[in-house]
């Protein structure tokens, strides 16, 4: 409950510095959290967004600045206890929010519930099950550079809550924090291993996948040098050269299946079962994880392959994987042209 996600990096630093303000004004959206909280809520900020809010202290510091008003909260629930939260927002020239927006995410919370629940603790380094090689899209990603000695030089902005994510620290909802200078444990091996190649025996950018609870982190370090550095070269004087360490976030592989297999009509009950199709589980592992039997696994997975035009859990697994990296590669090619 206490991990969290934001597309737009500049919501950090604002929660993090203003937020806790205003946790006992009575006249901010925040003071109706835990109330929801408790109830497993939905939508309970609509009614208190008028003329009187953007007047408010609250607005002012934590809204206004990041350009959003209008705001469409709801508890994601399980076993009748909230255990995540999500805040949609829109800029107050846009249309508000309304009762329709609201069945619309309340359809979906559900599925939220599925993607979020967990069974191990909050550790954010958890393991998984899935195999990494299916990751989904980039859904975040930023840059640092370091000395060959691993001195932390420039990161750019937003890398610090995958940075967070790395190190297996909480990046929740938390009183400022000074940006660390030490660099997780992963980043750190990626740069030992590109400087200690001055031998030769590869010049093969290093790279790193790492199962996270937030999704699938990718990291790949190489040399910052001018064009037409050999990276032996500079692997042999190390100290000349600077390192440049990539990290991008990618989309969780359940919550892909689950996403592309929503878009494409599946039912709810034919959702859970296609994902671990699509994760290339048997049919009886799937019935003893989900905890049915094999006959209705087998009945469902019928009226998958069905409803989807494919026959067979290969075919599946193309449809939602291929398909999603050729969308990706379409994608590139309409913002290159």
């Amino acid at each position: 409950m206490t991990d969290r996600y934001a597309e737009n990096s500049e919501t950090e630093p604002v929660y993090r510095e203003r937020l806790w303000r205003f946790v006992d004004d009575p006249s901010a959206l925040f003071s109706v959290w835990v109330p929801a909280f408790r109830a497993v809520g939905i939508g309970w900020t609509l009614h208190r967004q008028g003329r009187a809010y953007l007047e408010s202290g609250y607005y002012r510091e934590v809204e206004a600045p990041l350009d959003v008003c209008w705001m469409l909260d709801a508890m994601i629930g399980d076993a009748g206890r909230t255990i995540a939260s999500v805040n949609l927002t829109r800029p107050r020239s846009a249309r508000p929010f309304t009762a329709d927006d609201l069945q619309r995410l309340d359809r979906l919370r559900p599925w939220l519930a599925h993607a979020f629940r967990r069974s191990n603790s909050c550790n954010a380094r958890q393991e998984d099950e899935a195999p990494i090689s299916t990751a989904g899209p980039t859904v975040l990603g930023g840059q640092l550079i370091a000395t060959a000695d691993a001195k932390l030089v420039f990161q750019t902005p937003g890398l610090e809550l995958l940075l967070k994510i790395l190190a297996g620290e909480p990046v929740g909802y938390k009183r400022y924090v000074p940006v660390s200078d030490k660099l997780p444990a992963p980043a750190l091996k990626l740069i030992r291993q590109l400087a200690g190649a001055a031998n030769g025996t590869s010049n093969t950018p290093p790279r790193m996948r790492i199962s996270t609870a937030y999704g699938v982190l990718t990291l790949e370090a190489k040399w910052l040098a001018p064009a037409g550095t050999l990276p032996a070269d500079a692997a042999r004087d190390p100290k000349s050269c600077l390192i440049a360490v990539t990290i991008d976030l990618h989309e969780h592989p359940i919550a892909h299946a689950a996403r592309a297999l929503r878009e494409s009509g599946a039912t709810p009950a034919q959702t859970k079962v296609g994902i671990h199709l699509a994760l290339g589980k048997p049919k009886s592992v799937i019935a003893d994880e989900l905890g049915i039997q094999l006959s209705s696994v087998m009945a469902t997975t019928k009226k998958l392959y069905q409803n989807l035009d494919v026959h067979n859990s290969a075919e599946l697994a193309t449809k939602i994987w291929l398909d999603q990296k050729q969308n990706v590669a379409r994608h590139s090619l309409r913002r290159a042209g």
